[in-house]
């Protein structure tokens, strides 16, 4: 009896786990996701800011935005709140930066560098209220340009 017992918990212990992965790998950036993550993070160290924490909400939100930025063959911000909300993420002060490029103008380094060139997107870059952020890079064909990246970062915080 006991044996069974201990096969049960084994098996609903194992369940749970594979219903988590999928949920968990969702939200789990990419490693290019990663690499924009560490260049804005790093931006935001070099002027002494905390680094933003990854939210699962805010990636949902950004990867489909991106997607559909590219399906769409559009470059928008859109309505950036209704969309957020979609996702059901929390404020209350929100932000986003978007870049796409080509080649050497689609690395994470290039992207992050651009935005630091552009005020808007600088501010949001170092903004001291943020605190989470969620990445969404998609690869095709945009705007006629073959291999191009896409990149939505949406911010989260005070």
């Amino acid at each position: 009896m006991q044996i069974s017992t201990y096969i049960r918990a084994l098996f609903g212990v194992f369940a749970v786990a594979c219903a988590l992965v999928p949920a968990a790998h969702a939200t789990t950036l990419t490693a290019s996701e990663r690499s924009v993550l560490a260049a804005v993070n790093d931006v935001r160290e070099a002027h002494q800011l905390r680094p933003l924490g990854v939210d699962p909400a805010l990636v949902r939100a950004a990867r489909a935005h991106s997607t559909t930025l590219m399906a769409r063959d559009v470059f928008t911000h859109g309505a950036l709140g209704e969309r957020l909300a979609e996702y059901g993420v929390r404020g209350p002060v929100y932000g986003e930066n978007l870049a796409w490029g080509t080649g050497s103008r689609a690395t994470a380094a290039s992207i992050v560098q651009g935005w630091m060139a552009s005020s808007g997107h600088r501010a949001n870059l170092l903004r001291p209220g943020w605190t989470r952020i969620g990445i969404g890079r998609r690869v095709g064909t945009f705007l006629g340009h073959g291999g191009a990246t896409v990149v939505t970062a949406d911010f989260a915080g005070h």
